[in-house]
């Protein structure tokens, strides 16, 4: 397949066909998140392999019937992939589940880009390059598999960081969505307004985090991803309310004794009733400065659930103010996206932590506000992939 080998034509499929597809697309892909889930939990289950790669030979004869021929060649390269894994007994890594993840996004992401026919797919070009990337994973020895995995990464989505040198208290944390804090032009234009308080929160939250290096950066993170999804919701939130509450949310956190913080085995149960006491001290710093009622009732709700199973009160949706869910949603994409920073020196794409927090709607998070997310994060890598191209 060269890379001007780019003919397919969506006009020529009438609906009911492409309604077909994608009614067989989405039953495969729920099936590979399925797979991809357990086999995080155990790498060596070759059943799960097995229904990984079924799934992806249903999506590829999906693509060749409507003629989506450069696809089905992806869709081919990703099996081929899974098929070497099993056929030599190696253990599925979870950076061969990015991929997997990322490659079945582009596909989902070139057909609904050529359906809206509103200008050139520039995810089409890159095909080619992608399959040989992916193909080289199989064919490398070990000495060589780790760049040949980076390189597939890298090409499929260039937003995935590197890290080249050894985490530092510096570095230690990478930005979800950009390398800097958002400056005040920036707050402005998602209804920020600077003002002493808020400076003094934001400024609160820097020694707090030195609590420990991977807290480093957190809020920043946190608070661009918040203040993204509540405007693109059309700003349910107080987005003054919101940032002070994203600042914070973890001061209960960094006030526990530095033996918790930092414990790497099983907490006891008085460590574990202390932790989930965390949200009501950062609610009791702010309520006492009556202006911030809100954001202190976010910071006191924001591990709740809308099972009603979360803490500290295990208030179901109805009773969970909107902030907090935003909040619960952007504090397990920022630990997702960063928790496998420090053993893989790479940044963990946010495709896997979308299908993550999916699994856990209408059940730990608000499926409104999944929703808001999952579109938000559709459309953002679009526009970094027309960027990088």
């Amino acid at each position: 397949m060269s890379e001007t080998d780019s003919t397919i034509q969506v006009e020529t499929i009438d609906g009911d066909t492409l309604g077909g597809f994608f009614e067989r697309f989405s039953i495969a892909n729920q099936e590979i998140e399925e797979s991809l889930l357990m086999l995080d939990l155990d790498p060596c289950n070759s059943q799960m392999l097995l229904k990984l790669n079924h799934a992806l030979v249903v999506i590829k004869q999906a693509l060749l019937e409507i003629g989506f021929n450069e696809l089905a060649f992806l869709a081919q390269s990703i099996g081929n992939l899974i098929s070497s894994i099993k056929a030599t007994d190696s253990k599925f890594d979870s950076t061969y589940g990015d991929i997997v993840l990322l490659a079945i996004d582009d596909i989902k992401m070139i057909i609904e880009k050529l359906i809206d026919g509103d200008g050139p797919c520039v995810l089409l070009p890159r095909l080619p390059r992608v399959c040989d990337a992916i193909n080289k994973i199989s064919l490398n020895d070990k000495l060589h598999l780790n760049e040949a995995v980076r390189d597939a990464l890298l090409l499929m989505d260039p937003s995935i960081e590197i890290l080249e040198t050894a985490i530092t208290e510096k570095n230690s944390l990478t930005s979800l969505f950009d390398d800097t804090p958002p400056d005040e032009e920036e707050l402005a234009a998602y209804g920020v307004e600077e003002n002493e308080d808020f400076t003094f929160f934001r400024g609160l939250s820097e020694p707090l985090e030195s609590r420990a290096h991977y807290w480093r950066g957190r809020s920043e993170r946190m608070l661009r991803l918040a203040l993204k999804m509540n405007d693109h919701a059309d700003r349910p939130v107080d987005p003054n309310q919101l940032a002070a509450a994203v600042y914070m949310h973890d001061a209960g956190m960094a006030l526990l004794p530095v033996e918790i913080i930092e414990k790497k085995g099983k907490l006891t149960e008085e460590e574990i009733m202390q932790v989930r006491d965390h949200p009501k001290i950062g609610f009791e710093l702010l309520r006492y400065m009556k202006q911030w009622g809100e954001a202190a009732l976010i910071v006191l709700q924001h591990h709740e659930k809308v099972d009603g199973t979360g803490y500290p009160s295990r208030l179901k949706e109805k009773d969970i103010c909107e902030g907090a869910k935003i909040l619960a949603i952007v504090d397990m994409i920022d630990a997702r996206m960063h928790e496998r920073a420090h053993a893989t020196m790479m940044k963990r794409p946010l495709v896997r932590a979308a299908m993550e927090i999916s699994k856990l709607a209408d059940n730990q998070f608000s499926s409104f506000w999944v929703d808001v997310f999952r579109d938000l994060f559709h459309k953002m890598r679009k526009q970094e992939h027309s960027e990088n191209t």
